[in-house]
């Protein structure tokens, strides 16, 4: 008797032990949160304070600003030597009248001036589109592109000379219907005009004078 109550004994202090070591060893998720860093490294002061590098544009490259509104690239005002075109009547900017037209009828510029095109200002009759008007588009260029259109213009029937520090290329034809095209082209900037029956003389040079002074 007195042996198996001794046994009993020695059973139940090694039940103890046993049970003792798996209560008090540390579980998984606890060990994993206590090697865990309290809180992430923080960057250094110099990194976080450093500016952001900034990209210049063909503007800010060669100090010429295209304006915002079409006010801004004439300096005096065209609507007496152009009505009864008006500039930018309603109806041109109406999704419904479909109208789109480019400073120039030539694929390879159109394609150009689509991408490029920064200001548009349409001449063209209160009433609604006809054969008399007036567009131009100023665009804005990169060196490549800038080199390119020169390029493609050389290739062309215009007739192209330098002009107030740029060039300047022109067309005109009396087919059934006389119209022409002036580009002018000068540190990023294109000048692109194409107008039906009547362009005024001086207008391109006088969107030069207000954009580059």
């Amino acid at each position: 008797m007195f042996w198996l109550l001794l046994i009993a004994a020695v059973l139940v202090v090694v039940i103890a032990v046993v049970l003792g070591f798996a209560l008090g060893a540390p579980r998984g998720g606890d060990a994993a949160t206590m090697a865990a860093p309290t809180s992430a490294p923080r960057a250094t002061t110099d990194a976080a304070t450093a500016p952001a590098t900034e990209t210049a544009s063909p503007a800010d490259q060669t100090g010429v600003v295209i304006p915002a509104t079409c006010d801004g690239i004439y300096t005096r005002d065209w609507s007496g030597d152009l009505a009864p075109r008006v500039l930018n009547p309603a109806w041109v900017s109406d999704p419904a009248r479909g109208f789109k037209r480019y400073g120039s009828n030539d694929v390879g510029l159109v394609t150009m001036l689509e991408a490029t095109t920064r200001l548009e200002c349409n001449w063209v009759p209160e009433g609604g589109a006809t054969h008399l008007f007036l567009v131009t588009g100023v665009a804005q260029l990169t060196p490549e592109q800038q080199g390119s259109i020169l390029d493609h213009l050389a290739t062309t029937d215009m007739d192209c000379y330098d002009e107030s520090g740029g060039t300047r290329c022109v067309i005109e034809r009396e087919e059934s219907e006389t119209w022409g095209e002036s580009h002018f082209v000068r540190d990023g900037i294109w000048i692109a005009t194409r107008w039906g029956v009547s362009g005024p003389s001086g207008y391109t040079a006088d969107i030069v004078a207000a954009i580059f002074g």
